[in-house]
């Protein structure tokens, strides 16, 4: 057989050929086209498939035959996977056509099979001189590639997992070394180079600056210690070491101060990834209390054991020290039993000698359930040392009562003996300490009691003063009609006759408190004392429209006893009730006769007394009201006077309320006499006061709006009388309230320039009023300059006004001239 000769492509493609035919190149087109890994679909101007490959054919599960004439839209592509319907104006592969565009992408094609396979697509349009045909279709199926995507994927977030993970674990790990209780620390290379330390170590060695320097270079108060070279000798032969309570000298504060130190610790070597050693960590926690307290502990127990020794020779003297009963002593031991007691102890507790003999007494029985974990600390104590620190207890005695004790004890020697125990009786001590106690209460008390009483002192005595000196150097300036003098007369009189009334009931407490108040001592009617009484205080009764309503028995006989002060006291009752009774009220007083006394019964329809303030509503310095908000005045002496001078008398008086808001009764019980009563014409006289001070010259305020505030009708009437004399105009407010909508509501027109306020008024007082101005924005008035003009008049006084948000403070009583000049200076910083 023959060979063919053979050519090479070069030498072929010089070899003569034949015209390829038409026919030719389709047969070729037809092949290349079916042995193409490509699925290959064309689709004509419909755009209905008219050709595909067999790869094609692979690729869906469909045949030729099955779709031509058919959109491959509708064959492989119609539905999403989810399980939508996939329009065909959304498909990319189908808008080749129409826009005459190569399209490309991925898409999701349905299998014939039903199942969804991804493939990557080329849509490009065929075109046959300027018109379109067609489209070839290239489709790759892509689910490998989508797998292994997937795995990579899968791959990258498991990493990513895996690294969060492990940063988690990593912040975690370093939580718990920087929390840890132990002295913790990270060591590099052979210079001990430190990368990490965490607060407990930092402390431990002063703060001392650490990271990135070598072990020598942060401790060279080590050097000579041996904790160099056990370093280095863990690093060189990468063994671990333990040390237990290794004594250490070192700068512990940082200041230059060595101090000792007991460590238990371990260096364990460190490793990098080749398992190559890198460094060191230290673990150690600090035991020199530990060992200072056991060495401590093992020295007292020397000396018990020495004691014990001395102890056990001189048992003879100790004996008698037992049988003297100066203090309890008793032999115990831990499981509850007493082996021996003093009379001393047995007495403490309430037990016979018999009952000791025949087991009834045990410690353990004795002690009440909240100190038995106490006693098993004890018992802890004694074993560990010998002996334990004097604590104190309860014991329940025989017939159930309790005994506070102190207890001292210690083991004698030998491993099983007992405990001897001083028991000392607290009984009095507790006694005298509960007294002590209550004595410093009572007398923190009374110390607040005085402070109280003397600011009211201080404000009673000076509001009464202020309306006196002003009113009366307005007087003596000649500038007042006759109406208005004469106003001003009136208004000293009744002020005088207050300010006399305040200071007669200081006097009468001060002779009371010395014991120096006497008696002018005769037989007297009671029924023209309490007339006498009522008479006197009808004109502040009137001025309210309250009822005074008397049922006077004039049978009710003779007592013995000193008339004026007997008015006193009714005539400090019926004050009382006439200033704590509302307009229109009623107040009642009622004599008569009960068996072998005499009841004087004065009662009203006010505002009652609280049940808790009942007890202490005659003693001196009591005020159920001490505030600066309070509605009504006074020093809170009165009732105390009305209670001396009736025990005085031989009698007694008490309160009786309901509560508040439902009134109260005064029973005044006085023993009746056989004398008959004699007549008096001792008339009280209040002082006058004559005083002067010298006028200055006149401050002019024209232009300026002054408010002022006071809750006093006769204080608030004098200082608009002296402003307006000077030439301000001025607003008057009974309250805080009243001048708080005054500044707040007024136009900046008419809103006042300078408030003058009084501290103590009902309900609210000028602190909150000025807190309450100072809130508001500066156009409604919180920039208003202000005065406190008070008769709180101490330090303390002043700085809360001014720390309030008073720009001045003036006490009273103050002069006319000095307080117009207090305003003008206020002008000029307007």
């Amino acid at each position: 057989m023959t060979a063919e000769p053979t050519f090479s492509l070069s030498e072929y493609q010089r070899l003569p050929q034949a015209a390829p035919t038409d026919d030719f190149y389709k047969r070729l087109l037809e092949v290349v086209c079916n042995n193409a890994t490509l699925a290959l679909f064309i689709m004509d101007e419909r755009q209905e498939c008219v050709y595909m490959n067999p790869a094609a054919e692979a690729l869906t599960g469909y045949r030729l035959s099955e779709t031509k004439g058919r959109a491959l839209h509708d064959v492989v592509h119609h539905t999403r996977p989810d399980g939508r319907p996939y329009p065909l104006c959304e498909c990319p592969i189908d808008q080749a056509f129409p826009k005459n565009n190569r399209e490309q992408g991925e898409e999701v094609f349905v299998h014939k099979d039903g199942h969804f396979y991804p493939v990557a697509f080329t849509a490009s349009p065929i075109r046959e001189g300027n018109r379109t045909i067609g489209t070839i279709i290239e489709v790759r199926d892509i689910s490998e590639q989508k797998l292994v995507e997937q795995a990579q994927q899968e791959a990258a977030q498991r990493e990513q997992l895996l690294r969060q993970e492990a940063e988690v674990q990593r912040n975690r790990l370093y939580s718990l070394l920087m929390q840890a209780p132990a002295l913790i620390c990270i060591q590099c290379g052979p210079e001990h180079v430190f990368e990490f330390a965490n607060p407990s170590y930092c402390q431990a060695v002063g703060n001392r600056e650490l990271l990135g320097k070598t072990m020598r270079e942060a401790f060279p108060d080590l050097e000579g210690q041996g904790i160099f070279d056990l370093l280095d000798n863990v690093f060189r032969t990468e063994e671990p070491f333990a040390g237990t309570e290794v004594e250490v000298h070192f700068d512990r504060r940082g200041d230059g101060t060595i101090e000792e130190g007991f460590f238990n610790f371990i260096y364990q070597p460190t490793y990098d990834i080749h398992g190559r050693i890198e460094g060191i960590i230290t673990f150690a926690f600090e035991v020199t209390d530990q060992v200072v307290a056991r060495r401590r502990a093992e020295a007292l127990a020397e000396d018990l054991r020495v004691e014990q020794i001395a102890l056990k020779q001189s048992e003879a003297r100790f004996r008698r020290l037992v049988e003297s009963n100066i203090i309890g002593v008793i032999l115990a031991d831990p499981s509850g039993a007493i082996i021996e007691a003093n009379d001393e102890f047995l007495e403490m507790i309430g037990y016979s000698r018999e009952d000791l003999h025949n087991g009834l007494v045990r410690w353990s029985n004795m002690t009440p359930p909240e100190y038995q974990e106490q006693d098993q600390r004890v018992i802890q104590e004694l074993q560990n040392t010998g002996r334990c620190t004097p604590f104190e207890k309860e014991y329940i005695r025989k017939d159930s009562s309790r005994i506070p004790v102190l207890i001292g004890a210690a083991v004698l020697e030998g491993k099983q003996a007992p405990w001897v125990c001083f028991v000392l009786n607290l009984t009095e001590s507790k006694r005298v300490e509960a007294l002590l106690r209550q004595q410093t209460e009572e007398l923190a008390k009374a110390n607040r009691l005085k402070d109280e009483f003397l600011a009211t002192v201080s404000h009673e005595l000076r509001t009464p003063l202020n309306a006196i000196l002003g009113w009366s150097t307005m007087l003596r300036s000649k500038k007042l009609d006759e109406a208005m003098a004469n106003r001003a007369l009136e208004t000293i009189e009744r002020n005088a006759r207050v300010q006399n009334q305040l200071i007669e009931d200081l006097l009468d407490i001060s002779r009371i408190i010395s014991g120096k108040l006497r008696l002018n001592v005769r037989p007297v009617v009671l029924v023209s004392v309490i007339e006498a009484a009522i008479d006197s205080i009808r004109p502040a009764a009137d001025a309210k429209n309250i009822r005074i309503q008397s049922v006077l028995d004039p049978d009710a006989g003779p007592i013995s006893g000193d008339s004026d002060r007997l008015q006193q006291v009714f005539w400090n009752l019926l004050s009382n009730a006439v200033k704590f009774t509302p307009k229109g009220g009623r107040v009642q007083i009622r004599l008569e006769r009960i068996n072998s006394h005499i009841e004087v019964i004065v009662s009203d329809t006010g505002q009652g007394i609280r049940p808790d303030f009942l007890p202490y509503a005659f003693d001196r310095l009591q005020q159920a009201d001490s505030s600066t908000t309070r509605v009504h005045g006074g020093l809170g002496l009165g009732l105390a006077i009305v209670r001396h001078l009736v025990e005085l008398h031989g009698g007694s008086v008490r309160a009786d309320s309901d509560g508040e808001g439902k009134g109260a009764t005064f029973t005044v019980v006085l023993p009746i006499t056989i004398f008959r009563p004699a007549s008096s014409d001792t008339e009280r006289v209040h002082p006058t006061v004559s005083d002067q001070v010298p006028l200055i010259q006149t401050l002019q305020l024209e232009g300026l709006t002054v408010l002022v505030v006071d809750d006093e009708p006769d204080a608030r009437e004098l200082l608009a009388e002296l402003l307006q004399q000077n030439g301000a105009k001025v607003v008057t407010a009974g309250s805080a309230i009243e001048a708080l909508a005054i500044v707040s509501q007024s136009t900046p027109g008419q809103r006042p320039n300078i408030l003058v306020s009084d501290i103590g008024m009902p309900e609210k007082d000028g602190y909150t009023l000025i807190q309450e101005i100072r809130k508001l924005a500066p156009e409604q008035g919180g920039k208003i300059l202000a005065i406190a003009l008070t008769a709180y008049a101490r330090t303390e006084d002043r700085i809360k006004a001014l720390s309030s948000g008073f720009n001045s403070h003036v006490p009273k009583p103050v002069e006319p001239a000095e307080f117009i000049t207090v305003v003008a200076n206020l002008v000029n910083r307007l």
